[in-house]
């Protein structure tokens, strides 16, 4: 227990910079008919280097969190995911599902939009396949144009869509790596554009107690020529830490907790906090922080498991509040393991 609680101190000491650092680098999130564009509120006195990454992406939707467990803590995940859910954050997390499982999420997101994930895996003696699917919908807006700021009149919609093939192979007993090999589809009213874009994420056991950490690289693709305009794809790297810091996954009450770091090539680094307490390995409550938005800061939520025959069911819920928009983003998630 000392040694967990040393480790758990260390975390912290850590995390203490990094949230001065982002409290100073805190952008201001928009978006651009549907699709969300990350701008920043730059202090005059801050050095504009630091900011030049900052641009506009194509897909935006790629960097939403669909999953309420990962969302429930904050969306400190990457080392955490150990379900199916992981192929949409690190695919390496896909090889600890037991043989066959499926996952299924609903975000009813901010400004009339809703976000849907779904994915279905079998792990072999080969490796851990998956296919997953993403959506992105939103209500009908109003057109503008420079000349009619105010509205056509005319109604436009807009959505986009992601279909994708998993691969994960545990390489020993502490390394696992995985990836994502995706084709995106992007519609803004009569405009409609695809490519195809890579994941690759790694997860790694160090020994020392229950400690793991994560890496990934998500949304790998070239540039897009959207509407006569270059775009790209939102491109991220993860860098995350976990550990149970009381007891052990399994055990009638365990408590994990984990850090990650996001470095975006659109937007300034990002922070995640989360926590995840088991009690009886049936009843999950979770609670997490975000330092480096505008849209979403804390979180919270909780989840059920059960066992049934050879199955098990989970159900999993999160909710979070968009304080630019004063929304409250709710995320239902349910997942089977056979």
């Amino acid at each position: 227990m000392l040694k967990k609680a040393l480790l758990f101190g260390l975390a912290v000491v850590l995390a203490l910079p990094m949230y001065a650092q982002a409290q100073e680098e805190r952008p201001t999130q928009a978006s651009l008919g549907p699709f969300p564009v990350d701008r920043t509120r730059i202090p005059p006195e801050t050095d504009l280097i630091k900011y030049a990454r900052v641009t506009t992406t194509s897909y935006g939707f790629l960097k939403l969190t669909g999953n309420a467990r990962s969302a429930g803590m904050g969306d400190a995940y990457s080392s955490v995911g150990n379900d199916l859910s992981a192929v949409f954050y690190n695919p390496a997390g896909a090889t600890q599902i037991e043989r066959y499982a499926l996952t299924a999420s609903y975000l009813k997101w901010i400004v009339g939009s809703s976000m849907g994930t779904f994915a279905i895996g079998a792990k072999t003696n080969v490796a851990t396949f998956a296919v997953n699917f993403a959506y992105f919908t939103t209500d009908e807006f109003e057109e503008t144009t420079s000349s009619q700021p105010g509205g056509t009149g005319r109604m436009a919609t807009a959505g986009d869509m992601a279909v994708g093939l998993t691969i994960a192979k545990q390489v020993t007993d502490k390394l696992s790596v995985g990836g994502n090999l995706r084709w995106v589809q992007e519609d803004l009213d009569l405009q409609s554009y695809s490519s195809y874009d890579i994941d690759f994420g790694t997860l790694f056991y160090t020994g020392f107690y229950s400690t793991r950490l994560g890496m990934s690289m998500r949304n790998l693709g070239g540039d897009q020529d959207v509407i006569g305009q270059k775009a790209r794809f939102p491109m991220v790297f993860n860098l995350s830490g976990a550990a149970e810091v009381y007891g052990n996954l399994g055990d009638p009450l365990s408590l994990t907790i984990a850090v990650e770091q996001m470095f975006f090539t659109d937007s300034i680094n990002r922070y995640h906090f989360g926590a995840e307490a088991w009690v009886q390995n049936m009843l999950a409550l979770r609670g997490g922080y975000k330092i480096g938005y505008d849209s979403e800061s804390w979180t919270v939520g909780a989840g059920l498991r059960q066992k049934l025959g050879d199955q098990s069911v989970g159900v999993d819920v999160s909710y979070s509040r968009a304080e630019a928009l004063d929304e409250y983003p709710i995320r239902v998630s349910v997942g089977i393991g056979f």
